[in-house]
């Protein structure tokens, strides 16, 4: 029996794996727009419903296309170790950690049951409140474990900009990190992640049993209700992930994680506020309508391959 549970945890961490490397290219390119190098030039666009002109960037293909015309298409597997790493590690701490209050909790799976269909509106809060805290300590505690693969992850992909190769493998970026950071920076990152990880919990797993029980009655359509709502408010918990990501590379050493291609941060509370009153929280949420923000009266006057601030400097020159 335990060896056939121990080829079956191989299989589905294995498949996740393999679905996570065939979809990193998208990742990748993803992370690059987060911390705001667009190489190629904007394009004009009309609007779906006024047909109004706007300049937008290249879509997510497009980018990737970029890319692959710079590196060839292993290039587009920049990082992919270390992704394939935090999250076969994330997951394997976060499920064993469930699996034990799972455990724990089977002797009193029956009268959890009824109380949450017959008891009062009190005990299914405290019922609850008692599940989703065991869901988030698991997922904390994966995050935290697995952080230090995805700082190394960030800083692999963003060397793209610079064309550094300080992080080339597991071992040297390890050794980088080490030595310019100390322990504390394969930590970067880590606190805004964490609270983006309980918002999105907390309030998914909230108005996921909310539904479930008041709005979405048949059972076949319910297992589709948490992915949907968890889809809704990752829109709103975006703001974490990118001030994660972007936290990873900032002071780093590398090309992109200083002036001028980003700016100084001494927090992520500070950077945060500094991309809030830039307008750029939502920067590289979406993969294919793209506004370019600033006014576009240089736009093709000179177009230099780096950055976003890139092109600032062409519009104050």
């Amino acid at each position: 029996l335990f060896r056939k549970m121990v080829a079956f945890s191989m299989i589905q961490y294995g498949s996740g794996a393999v679905i996570t490397a065939l979809l990193h290219p998208f990742g990748y390119a993803k992370v690059l727009m987060q911390v705001g190098h667009e190489p190629l030039a904007p394009e004009v666009a009309s609007t779906f419903f006024f047909r109004r002109e706007v300049y937008v960037y290249p879509n997510i293909f497009q980018y990737i296309g970029h890319i692959r015309k710079v590196d060839g298409f292993t290039g587009l597997y920049r990082g992919v170790v270390p992704r394939v790493m935090a999250g076969m590690l994330g997951s394997l701490v976060q499920y064993n950690i469930q699996s034990k209050f799972k455990g724990e909790s089977n002797k009193t799976s029956k009268t959890t049951e009824e109380a949450k269909q017959d008891e009062e509106f009190a005990v299914w809060i405290k019922t609850f409140a008692k599940e989703t805290s065991e869901d988030t300590l698991a997922r904390c505690c994966g995050v935290i474990v697995s952080h230090p693969f995805h700082v190394i992850m960030i800083r692999c992909m963003v060397q793209f900009i610079g064309r550094e190769t300080r992080y080339n493998s597991v071992f040297s970026s390890v050794k980088e990190i080490y030595e310019h950071d100390g322990i504390l920076g394969f930590f970067a990152g880590l606190v805004p992640r964490l609270i983006g990880e309980v918002i999105a919990i907390w309030v998914t797993s909230f108005l996921t049993q909310i539904i479930n029980k008041y709005v979405v009655l048949e059972k076949d359509v319910q297992s589709y209700t948490g992915a949907a709502v968890g889809l809704i408010v990752s829109h709103f918990t975006y703001p974490f992930t990118l001030v994660t990501n972007v936290m990873a590379v900032s002071n780093s050493g590398l090309a992109a994680g200083q002036f001028p291609l980003m700016s100084t941060y001494t927090s992520w509370i500070n950077c945060m506020s500094s991309l809030s009153d830039e307008g750029d929280l939502k920067r590289g949420a979406s993969s294919f309508w793209r506004t370019y923000k600033p006014h576009p009266t240089i736009l093709f006057r000179a177009v230099e391959p780096y950055s976003r601030s890139a092109i600032s400097r062409n519009k104050r020159n």
